[in-house]
């Protein structure tokens, strides 16, 4: 009977091996536009998450958001955790926008 890490292994492997076979038949135009997409949505969540970090300074006055939490009011715990939500619904969209986009470029001839 095989472990769970081996399944695990396998998969990834596998998984692995799919992505290669994968980029084998791309274009070096596609390889590089990709590349390039990648790169530009990487900037674009980095970007996301410095104005994240910096706006819960701000609503934390400086203090780490770990420290000023447990202290908040039920009402100002609400909208940190809605700021939160808005972050990651931003980051996702961004994320899939750059999966499609990647998507778009694969299927190009």
């Amino acid at each position: 009977m095989k472990s769970a890490l081996e399944i695990a292994m396998e998969k990834t492997s596998a998984i692995g091996e799919q992505a290669r076979q994968e980029l084998e038949k791309l274009t070096p135009e596609q390889r590089d536009k990709i590349e390039e997409i990648k790169k530009v949505y990487e900037g674009k969540i980095a970007e996301k998450d410095v104005l994240h970090q910096q706006e819960l300074m701000k609503m934390t006055g400086g203090a780490p958001i770990e420290a000023v939490e447990a202290q908040l009011e039920p009402e100002a715990r609400d909208a940190l955790n809605a700021f939160r939500q808005k972050f990651r619904d931003e980051r996702e969209a961004l994320e899939t926008e750059r999966d499609e986009k990647i998507e778009a470029t694969k299927k190009e001839s």
